[in-house]
């Protein structure tokens, strides 16, 4: 069978050609939901499905006239294509389908790689977000409105509210339970005089403990601050007052320095500054002292720790007290030690287990005197003055019936020369006149 040239042949070749070619180019990129705006990319099977399968035969075959349908060329049979009158037609870019196609699948695959990279990443940095913008990005939570915002704030300032409330009466609550300690402790120590240094010593220290245990329990419990925040706010707050309040920084630090180096104690006998008296209280800012005149004095710390002090029993109940006597200057010492020793020893207020010792000293006021020096250790430092003033008054009247001491003793400072024969001979010459020097005798005293 022989393929004969037709006009009507050519006409539909190229139709066929048009056709399809107008069929490729016609095809528009579907449109998304969204909006005219977004255009969906199709994917790689998307794509391959799209793309008309093209026989193997009709890929080979070399450009020339087609073979209409319907007519088949049987096999063996060569067929003549030098006899064929063909007419070359030009090829549109549309024709061939196969190429733009897998180059856009390429592209296609390109780009959902870079999603997924981007995919990859934005859900690392959600999870790296807070849970809660997370959660209300991904719910599309609204915003709070001004009247949601007004609500929190209240109901915030009624919570600070009463958190206040609860530390003042907490606090309150400690302060009375601090003078109620204090108030036992003392009642305590007066009940049992061996043991009242131990009670009053108790007193400063769990004051301190109590006061430093509310503060942590109100910041951390009460007022629900965090560790860190506390220490930073409590720097802050440190450097601050350290500009501020130096010389009270200095009596607090002077009081930490009191409590722990203890160079007293309370009930000890101390002489701070020219301050002697017993040591009452001993707190953060100052220290009180209780003086023999029943003077309350208030030491600041930091005084105590730059200035010297004087501790007479030194955490002791026992205190060594010095009485001093006096007696004219002729009398016999030993009798008169003898009888200051007795005067030591029998009074009721004396701690026998420590020794008594009575000291000899001249000393001239208008005459000559014997200074006579007993120490002696009282059972307890708040009788102090109660022993001093005993062994006086016991020494005085062994003195009398000793007859030490005269009537007249203190009156006037005189010397009896009556008493001393040797001495008659000063008491009945007159007096030599200092304006005139005796015959024989030169301004210098040297004889002619």
């Amino acid at each position: 069978m022989t393929l004969t040239r037709s006009p009507a042949c050519h006409w539909w070749l190229l139709a066929v050609f048009g056709l399809s070619g107008c069929g490729v180019e016609e095809e528009s990129p579907s449109v998304s939901a969204d909006g005219p705006d977004t255009v969906a990319l199709p994917t790689v099977a998307a794509v391959d499905s799209l793309s008309p399968a093209v026989p193997e035969s009709e890929t080979e075959s070399p450009p020339g006239d087609s073979v209409p349908p319907g007519e088949a060329v049987p096999t063996g049979e060569a067929v003549p294509t030098e006899a064929q009158d063909t007419v070359p037609v030009p090829t549109p870019a549309g024709d061939t389908l196969s190429l733009p196609l897998v180059e856009l699948s390429r592209r296609v695959q390109s780009l959902e790689e870079e999603n997924d990279s981007l995919r990859i990443a934005l859900r690392t940095l959600i999870q790296l977000m807070p849970s809660r913008t997370s959660e209300a990005d991904s719910a599309g939570q609204v915003p709070p409105s001004e009247e949601e915002l007004l609500q929190v704030d209240r109901r915030q300032v009624r919570g600070w509210g009463l958190r206040t409330l609860i530390a003042v009466l907490f606090l309150g609550l400690t302060a009375l339970a601090v003078r109620t300690m204090s108030w036992i402790l003392e009642k305590l120590a007066e009940r049992s005089p061996k043991r009242r240094l131990i009670f009053k010593r108790l007193v400063p220290i769990l004051r301190i403990l109590v006061w430093a245990a509310a503060a942590f329990f109100t910041v951390r419990v009460v007022f629900s601050v965090d560790g860190q925040e506390f220490l930073a706010a409590g720097a802050a707050v440190g450097v601050a007052v350290g500009f501020a309040a130096q010389d009270i920084l200095k009596n607090i630090f002077g009081g930490l320095i009191v409590l722990f180096d203890q160079p007293f104690q309370v009930g000890d006998k101390v002489s701070v500054g020219g301050t002697y008296g017993e040591v009452v209280t001993i707190g953060l800012r100052s220290t009180r002292i209780v003086t023999p005149d029943d003077n309350l004095v208030t030491v600041p710390n930091a005084q105590v720790v730059a200035g010297q002090v004087a501790n007479a029993n030194a955490g002791e109940l026992n205190c060594q007290v010095v009485t001093d006597l006096y007696l004219p200057g002729w009398v016999d010492e030993g009798d008169a030690k003898k009888i200051a020793f007795d005067a030591a020893a029998s009074s009721k207020y004396v701690y026998l287990n420590k020794p008594i010792v009575v000291l000899v000293k001249d000393k001239f006021e208008e005459t000559f005197l014997v200074h006579l020096k007993v120490k002696a250790y009282v059972l307890d430092p708040r009788y102090e003055f109660l022993f001093m003033s005993d062994v006086t008054e016991r020494a005085r009247s062994g003195f009398r019936k000793a007859g030490l001491l005269g009537p007249m003793h203190g009156v006037r400072a005189y010397v009896d020369l009556d008493r001393f024969p040797e001495l008659q001979q000063i008491k009945s010459a007159p007096p030599p006149d200092p304006g005139f020097a005796e015959e024989g005798e030169t301004e210098e005293g040297e004889t002619e």
